[in-house]
């Protein structure tokens, strides 16, 4: 099948819209968030507020009698401010983990342990991650990395403090795990307050799309992720099983939960479990939360007792 839908104006927006059942009673402000924002992003967001279909029917795009403009703005903004706050909170944590990972090498090994295959489990993906930390070094522009090259000719590589601040969380998921060490690794879970090496491996992995999910601007609120967070025995009172209902472990509840109690470890005085729990009791539709896999009595889970914060 060819795709032949044509563009639509902004005013042809607003209209498709209204023939759809939306309240827009200001067409010139709807066109103003459209411009800014656009119609396809927005559609997304739409998409809750529509009538259910018939099985085997394709959706109609009409939405149920009263929703307004405004309704779908407020979930828009609300999945904005998440992501920031989720985006926080894992900068927290990635900054901890690069830190931490690079110390206890350092330490143990020299300045230069990244580039000692003989500290990782696997000699190919040791070659294929450091040839990728090679080439972002001789294109970086980072001040660091230019003084290096001009002040030193061996290694041919940053040390592994001022290399580190160049990988991704998805890459320095990859080092981490491919890392001999265990002890080296179970230090840096200890500071995140984990209790294994295993669990900080499987947290990394599952919280690298969530990651990428933020800094793309993508939406968040209700997506299911492939990967969950592995069973933490110790924070079980807090997160919702591997095998509950609805892939409700594939969910948002888990990753929120986890980064709740490791910015916590992490900075006793860190606000931002409160102020996670403000924005979804003050701005998301109590019935909109379930979509994002937390369970009715979330609030008085350990994690989360007492969070009273502010959107």
């Amino acid at each position: 099948m060819r795709y032949e839908k044509p563009a639509l104006t902004l005013d042809e927006q607003v209209l498709r819209w209204r023939e759809r059942g939306l309240q827009v009673p200001d067409a010139e402000r709807a066109r103003a968030y459209l411009a800014a924002i656009g119609y396809y992003r927005l559609s997304a967001y739409c998409l809750p507020f529509e009538l259910n279909v018939p099985a085997g029917q394709a959706r109609d795009h009409q939405f149920r009698p009263g929703t307004a403009f405004d309704d779908v703005l407020g979930l828009y903004v609300f999945d904005r401010k998440l992501r920031l706050l989720v985006m926080e909170a894992i900068e927290r944590v990635e900054v901890a983990v690069r830190t931490g990972w690079a110390h206890e090498l350092a330490l143990r090994h020299g300045s230069h342990a990244h580039m000692n295959a003989a500290l990782f489990k696997s000699p190919w993906e040791h070659t294929r991650d450091l040839a990728r930390v090679a080439a972002d070094a001789e294109h970086s522009a980072e001040t660091f990395v230019a003084h290096y090259k001009r002040t030193y000719t061996e290694p041919f590589l940053p040390p592994i403090w001022a290399v580190v601040e160049t990988m991704s969380l998805g890459t320095l998921s990859r080092w981490l795990k491919n890392t001999r060490s265990n002890e080296a690794k179970m230090a840096v879970a200890r500071t995140l307050g984990l209790p294994t090496v295993e669990v900080l491996e499987g947290v990394l992995h599952a919280l690298t799309p969530v990651r990428n999910v933020c800094a793309h601007h993508a939406r968040l609120w209700n997506r299911r992720f492939a990967l969950s967070l592995p069973h933490v025995k110790r924070f079980g009172a807090s997160l919702v099983p591997p095998d509950a209902s609805a892939h409700q472990a594939h969910h948002l509840y888990n990753p929120l939960t986890v980064l709740a109690l490791m910015t916590a470890r992490l900075s006793p005085g860190s606000t931002w479990r409160g102020r996670t729990a403000g924005l979804v009791r003050a701005s998301l539709p109590a019935h909109f939360v379930p979509a994002m896999g937390f369970p009715a009595d979330w609030a008085q889970r350990p994690a989360w007792q007492g969070a009273e914060g502010t959107a």
